[in-house]
C-alpha cells in the first residue's frame, strides 16, 4: 500500500504511510476486514526488523529460495486481533489468513506471482508451540515425505509461541492433497499428529478469510457471545464503518493539524514540546543510568558508586532555545507523493451530484454504493490521485485544500488525474492487488525552474486478476499508456490550478512562482511488493534529466531520485546556517579541521562547511549508495573534487566509522555532524563517537527530537560503560528549527561538547 508524504521526510523518503512531518505517520484507528487488519497488526506493534527477528526461519522446502518480497506496511493504529479459524485445546494467538505477510520465496524459479498467493496457502494447526527454527522444515518435509512429485512447498512460516504454521504451495491444485494428507494421512484414516502425539488440523487460509468476511463459523472456533446471541465485540469491530466524506477542514485537521493556530502559537506550542517531550526526558534517561550503577555497587562491592554529574543536576541542565521559525510558513514543500485510487461524489436521492472534498476511495473494488447509518447513498468514482487522509477504506482527497502543498504540485496533480480519467488501465488496489498506477512521487526545485516524476507502477502483466482469464493483464496497453502520460507532462509548463485556501493560509505574496516550471525528469518504477520501494530499487529513466538541481545557499546540489532531500529548501538554509555556527565556534584553524559527516546523503551540510570556510577537510559516510554517488558529484560541482579534501563513503556507518575516524592525522582537529534517519544513530557509531576523544564537539541534527534523539543523547552523555567507554559529552545547546510549519514536528540541532578531563577526572578517578 503506497501513501502520501505529506509533512515531513525521512532520509530514504521511502516511507509508505500519511505524512506529517519527519515522524511520517497518522494513526488512525478504523475498523478493517480480517486480512488487513491482521497485516496492518502485524506492521504496527512491532517494526519490520523486530518482527523479522521474532519470527522462526521461513523454511523452503525441495526449491531453492530466492529474494523475499518487501513484508512492510503503511502504520495504522488498530486494535487488537479478531478471532479466527482453528480447533481449539492448544492455545496460542490465530493465524492471520492474509496475502500480504509472507511472499513466495521461489517466485523466480517457479514463475510465480508474488501477489497470487492466498489460494496457494493452507494453515496447520496443532504444531508445538516452542520448535527451533532449523527444525521447522524437518517438520514439513516429514509431512509430505513420499509426496514430493505432487506437493511442493514452496515456504513455511512458523511463528514463535504460536500453535500454528503457514505452507504456501508452488500451486493451487496441490492445496486440497497436502490437507487430506494433514488431516486423513495418519493411522486409519486419523489425522497425522506432532511429535507430542497430538492430532494435526489443517485448513485453507482463503477459506479462513472468506469465513471472516462473511462473519460466519465454521463450529470449531471459539467464541463469547456479547449478551445479544450474536458476534463478539471483538468481531464486530472488524466490521468496516460506512464510508464518510471528510469535510475541507476535516482534512486539513489530520494532515496539518496546526492549521488553526496563528503561526505563534505554532511556535509556542512546539517550544513547550521540545522542552516536556525531549530535554526534559533526555535528563531522566541520563538519571536513569546512573541510577543504575548505584543499584550495581550495592550488589558488587568492587564497583563504585558515581555521582550525578553537576551540570545534570542543575536547574536547567538543557538550555532550549525558542524555535528558529520557516522562512515560508504555507505551500514550502519540495516534494509530494499522490496515492491512487477512486475520487468519489456524493449523488442524493433526486440524483444530484454533491462534491465534498473529493474523496478517493482506493481500490478498484470499491463498491458504488455504501450504505450509512441513516441513508443510502449512491457514489460516483472517478480514477484521480492524491492523499490519504483516513486510513485503507477512507479514501485519497486532492491536495488543493492543504495549506503546505504549492501550486506546481497542485497543477501537476490536475495533469495526472486527467490521465488517470481517460486511462483504460485502473488505478492499483491494495487489497486485491488488481490495477496498475500505484503513486506519483514529485520533485521540484522552484529555484532551477525544474521537476522530476516518478511513476511507480505494479507490474504490467498484471496481479491477482491475471488468474481469472487475465483480466488485469496490461501488457497490451501500458506502453502506449506510458508514452501517452510522458506527452501529457511534458507537453507545456505546469499549468496555474484552482486552490481552495483559507484566506488567512495563502502565501504572501502567492506562491504563484512555481506556475513557469516544467517537468525535466520522469521515471518509471515497477515494484511488486506490499509498500514502498526501497531506496535503492531500480527505476528505468524515460525522459529529460536523470537528476534534479537546486541551489541551497552558496551551494548547487544534485538530486537523484531516490536521495534524501530536506523537503523545505528555505528552511533546511535556515537549519545549515545553525550547522555552520556551532562548528565554527571550535574551528581556530579551519584549514586543517576535520569534519566528519555522518548520515551526510548528498553531502548538503558537509560541503556547505567546506563552502563557508570554517572546515577544510571532509569525510561523509551514508548508506545509501545513490546519494553518495550525487554527493560526489556536488563536490565537483561546488569545487571540491580534490580526493584529499573530500571523501565519501557508501556504508553503514556502524561499519566504517572506527576505521575513518583511525585514519584521520592526529594533528588533525576534528568535529563530527550527523544527521540520521529517524532510528537514530547504531549503537556501533556512537560507540566510537564516544571512544575517539579527539572529537571535543558534536553537532546532532535529528528529525525525531522527541524518539530517538533521547535515546542517543543519554548514551552519548551518561557514564561510561563497558559497552560506551570514554569521556561522556555534555549538551550544550539545543536549537529547534521548525522545518515543518502546520504541523506538529521539529527539527533540533543539539550540540555536545566533550567534557573536560579535569571534571570528569573529579568524578571518575577512583572508578574502575
Amino acid at each position: 500500500m503506497s501513501t502520501s508524504n505529506i509533512g515531513g521526510s525521512s532520509r530514504a523518503e521511502s516511507e509508505s504511510r500519511v505524512d506529517l512531518g519527519p515522524s511520517r505517520s497518522l494513526a488512525l484507528c478504523l475498523p478493517l476486514s480480517f486480512s488487513t487488519l491482521s497485516l496492518c497488526r502485524s506492521i504496527c506493534v512491532r517494526p519490520p526488523e523486530e518482527r523479522r527477528r521474532g519470527m522462526s526461519e521461513e523454511a523452503v522446502v525441495q526449491i531453492a529460495p530466492s529474494s523475499e518480497t518487501a513484508d512492510t506496511a503503511p502504520t495504522v493504529a488498530l486494535g487488537p486481533d479478531g478471532s479466527q479459524d482453528g480447533v481449539p485445546a492448544t492455545g496460542g494467538s490465530s493465524p492471520k489468513p492474509d496475502d500480504a505477510d509472507d511472499a513466495a520465496s521461489a517466485n523466480d524459479l517457479m514463475g510465480i506471482n508474488p501477489m497470487d498467493q492466498i489460494s496457494r496457502k493452507i494453515v496447520v494447526r496443532g504444531v508445538r508451540k516452542f520448535i527451533k527454527p532449523k527444525n521447522v522444515d524437518k517438520m514439513v518435509s516429514s509431512w509430505i515425505s513420499g509426496h514430493e512429485a505432487t506437493i511442493k512447498v514452496v515456504k513455511s512460516k512458523k511463528p514463535p509461541k504460536d500453535n500454528w504454521i503457514k505452507l504456501t504451495l508452488a500451486d493451487e491444485s496441490m492445496v486440497d492433497k497436502l490437507i487430506d494428507l494433514i488431516n486423513k494421512g495418519g493411522e486409519n484414516g486419523n489425522p497425522m499428529k506432532n511429535d507430542k502425539g497430538q492430532p494435526l488440523f489443517a485448513k485453507r487460509a482463503d477459506e479462513m478469510l472468506r469465513n471472516d468476511r462473511a462473519g460466519g463459523d465454521d463450529g470449531d472456533r471459539k467464541r463469547k457471545s456479547n449478551g445479544d446471541g450474536g458476534d463478539t465485540a471483538k468481531r464486530s469491530r472488524h466490521n468496516p464503518p460506512p464510508v464518510r466524506i471528510l469535510s475541507k477542514d476535516e482534512v486539513r485537521d489530520k494532515i496539518t493539524p496546526l492549521w488553526r493556530l496563528s503561526y505563534k502559537d505554532q511556535l509556542d506550542k512546539k517550544a513547550r514540546e521540545m522542552v516536556n517531550k525531549s530535554a526534559m526526558k533526555i535528563v531522566k534517561e541520563i538519571k536513569g543510568k546512573f541510577r543504575t550503577i548505584e543499584k550495581e555497587a550495592r550488589r558488587d562491592p568492587n564497583r563504585s558508586k558515581i555521582e550525578v554529574y553537576d551540570w545534570v543536576k542543575a536547574k536547567r541542565p538543557v538550555e532550549m532555545d525558542a524555535p528558529t521559525p520557516s522562512p515560508r510558513q504555507f505551500e514550502y514543500r519540495n516534494k509530494c507523493e499522490f496515492t491512487c485510487g477512486f475520487s468519489l461524489s456524493r449523488k442524493n436521492g433526486s440524483g444530484v451530484e454533491k462534491d465534498d472534498g473529493k474523496v478517493a476511495a482506493t481500490g478498484i473494488e470499491a463498491k458504488g454504493e455504501l450504505e450509512d447509518e441513516n441513508a443510502n447513498e449512491e457514489f460516483v468514482k472517478t480514477p484521480a490521485c492524491g492523499f490519504l487522509a483516513q486510513g485503507w477504506s477512507g479514501g485519497v482527497y486532492m491536495p488543493h485544500i492543504l495549506p503546505n502543498i504549492p501550486d506546481w504540485a497542485c497543477g501537476l496533480s490536475d495533469i495526472l488525474n486527467d490521465f488517470l480519467k481517460s486511462s483504460p488501465i485502473p488505478p492499483y488496489d491494495s487489497k486485491v492487488h488488481r490495477g496498475l498506477w500505484r503513486v506519483f512521487t514529485l520533485r521540484c526545485s522552484i529555484r532551477t525552474k525544474e521537476a522530476l516524476v516518478i511513476v511507480l507502477h505494479a507490474p504490467a502483466k498484471g496481479g491477482a486478476g491475471a488468474r481469472d482469464g487475465g483480466l488485469d493483464d496490461y501488457t497490451g496497453t501500458f506502453e502506449s499508456e506510458k508514452k501517452r502520460l510522458v506527452e501529457m507532462l511534458t507537453k507545456e509548463a505546469i499549468p496555474v490550478p484552482t486552490r481552495d485556501l483559507p484566506e488567512s493560509h495563502v502565501s504572501e505574496p502567492r506562491a504563484r512562482d512555481g506556475t513557469d516550471i516544467r517537468v525535466t525528469s520522469i521515471f518509471f518504477q515497477e515494484f511488486d511488493g506490499l509498500s514502498h520501494p526501497p531506496v535503492d530499487h531500480p527505476v528505468q529513466h524515460v525522459v529529460g534529466k536523470k537528476t534534479l538541481d537546486e541551489r541551497l545557499g552558496k551551494c548547487t546540489f544534485q538530486i537523484s531520485p531516490g536521495a534524501f532531500f530536506q523537503t523545505n529548501t528555505e528552511g533546511a538554509e535556515i537549519l545549515y546556517n545553525i550547522v555552520v555556527d556551532r562548528v565554527r565556534e571550535v574551528t581556530d584553524n579551519p584549514k586543517e579541521t576535520m569534519l566528519v559527516d555522518v548520515c551526510c546523503g548528498t553531502g548538503t551540510i558537509g560541503l556547505t562547511l567546506l563552502k563557508e570556510g570554517v572546515v577544510g577537510k571532509l569525510v561523509g559516510v551514508d548508506i545509501a549508495a545513490p546519494a553518495i554517488e550525487d554527493a560526489k558529484v556536488n563536490a565537483a560541482k561546488n569545487g571540491f573534487a580534490d580526493e584529499s579534501v573530500t571523501k565519501f563513503v557508501a556504508s553503514p556507518a556502524e561499519n566504517v566509522m572506527p576505521a575513518i575516524l583511525h585514519e584521520i592525522p592526529r594533528s588533525s582537529p576534528v568535529v563530527a555532524v550527523v544527521d540520521p534517519a529517524r532510528e537514530g544513530l547504531h549503537g556501533i557509531v556512537i560507540k566510537t563517537l564516544r571512544a575517539n576523544e579527539r572529537i571535543e564537539r558534536l553537532v546532532y541534527v535529528s528529525c525525531n527530537p522527541t524518539g530517538s534523539l533521547v535515546k542517543d543523547a543519554s548514551m552519548l552523555c551518561g557514564p561510561p560503560t563497558k559497552k560506551y567507554p570514554g569521556r561522556p559529552f555534555r549538551i550544550t545547546r539545543s536549537q529547534p528549527v521548525d522545518m515543518f510549519p502546520l504541523t506538529s514536528h521539529c527539527e533540533m540541532i543539539m550540540t555536545f561538547d566533550r567534557m573536560p578531563m579535569d571534571e570528569y577526572l573529579k568524578y571518575h578517578e577512583r572508578s574502575p
